[in-house]
């Protein structure tokens, strides 16, 4: 019964009198966000981005100021708004009803209608206030069969982009100097291969990335296509729904592309994207060329000494310094180990190194990075 008490009067504790009218309480609501803690890696930040989103501007469930807000919340750096070009369910269905039932609406009706900017306008300033790196983009999405999804990064006019023919569209997307990347090479198709209008766009040197991460899906063929073609790997969480249906109601991190850069202004991203410093993570999975994955993971994880025995045996703690879970095959573990984010496990040896292959992590089909740790490292 005492428990009960406690539990009662702690949320009452918090009541305050409002200061402009005394006679109500008011609950003290701060909005938090979830720090996502990454390494340094060769010298360079890692910045943490979602490069496709959706909003109510084309057929997603969130104003492109919640999706700001959203992606501060989940620990975000960098968000881009790539509503489609021809899927603009939403803001068809938003028009009719404005039309029938708003006086006076059709400038803005109009702009609604036919801009293409509007979803990116409308995020400008709540990027700003929340130090989150907005960047400008739009996806063609055709047939996937024949055709594909394609995000465009870094655009300056939208309204530019759009034509009946995908190559076309993206010609015009790279006259203004944007970048073009494949979305989801796998999704709704009975392999992973590139389409036709793909290949035909990577021939011509429209591509300049691919997603090998895709809100569920994975596609482990698609990384050293990637790697091999010279392609920037991402990931995009592709969101429709809210982040927290698909994440945070299940306590994971939400789809990211983790880019390294100087810092996270839009130039130094679009020249990490560029030079294709970038890893893509989901649901635990960590996806990228194999040397930078090494980097990454060693960046991440330290060893500390913890006792040594006369006869050599050393007592070694190895901890997890980032937000980001590693499985690993040690030597002397029967089965695989998760080293969850920001935890510790303890390990023997009478070795100098120890050496472990990355099982979550992935730099092709059934392939996981080996590297060692250093015993003596602080």
């Amino acid at each position: 019964m005492i428990l009960s008490l406690v539990c009662i009067q702690a949320p009452a504790q918090q009541r305050q009198p409002d200061l402009g009218n005394p006679s109500m309480l008011r609950y003290p609501v701060i909005s938090t966000r979830n720090e996502v803690v990454t390494p340094k890696v060769n010298g360079y930040n890692v910045i943490k981005a979602d490069l496709h989103v959706h909003t109510i501007y084309s057929d997603g469930n969130l104003t492109p100021y919640a999706r700001i807000t959203e992606a501060w919340r989940d620990g975000l750096d960098a968000v881009a708004i790539t509503d489609h070009i021809e899927t603009r369910l939403n803001v068809k269905s938003f028009g009719k009803y404005l039309a029938g039932n708003v006086r006076k609406m059709e400038k803005e009706l109009k702009a609604e209608k036919t801009d293409m900017n509007v979803s990116v306008q409308d995020a400008v300033s709540a990027a700003a206030n929340l130090g989150i790196t907005l960047i400008p983009g739009i996806e063609i999405s055709r047939d996937q069969i024949d055709t594909g999804h394609f995000n465009v990064l870094f655009t300056t006019d939208n309204n530019l982009i759009p034509d009946p023919d995908p190559l076309q569209a993206m010609r015009n997307a790279r006259k203004q100097n944007a970048i073009v990347q494949i979305n989801h090479p796998g999704w709704d198709r009975p392999d992973n291969e590139f389409t036709r209008v793909a290949k035909a766009a990577i021939g011509e040197g429209l591509i300049s990335g691919v997603e090998v991460f895709n809100s569920y899906e994975f596609y482990p063929d698609a990384i050293e296509k990637a790697v091999d073609s010279g392609f920037y790997i991402c990931c995009g969480s592709d969101l429709h729904i809210t982040s927290q249906e698909r994440y945070g109601h299940y306590g994971m991190l939400r789809d990211m592309t983790l880019i390294l850069a100087e810092d996270s202004s839009p130039e130094s991203i679009r020249e990490a994207l560029e030079q294709r410093r970038t890893l893509a993570y989901a649901y635990g999975d960590i996806a990228g060329c194999e040397e930078l994955l090494k980097d990454f993971f060693r960046a991440s994880v330290s060893c500390k000494v913890l006792r040594t025995e006369p006869n050599g045996r050393r007592h070694v703690q190895i901890t997890n310094n980032t937000s980001f879970p590693f499985i690993l095959s040690l030597k002397g573990f029967t089965v695989d180990y998760t080293l969850e984010g920001l935890t510790s496990i303890t390990y023997t040896t009478r070795e100098d190194t120890i050496p472990v292959t990355v099982t979550n992590m992935w730099f092709g089909v059934g392939k996981h990075p080996s590297t060692t740790l250093n015993v003596n490292a602080d």
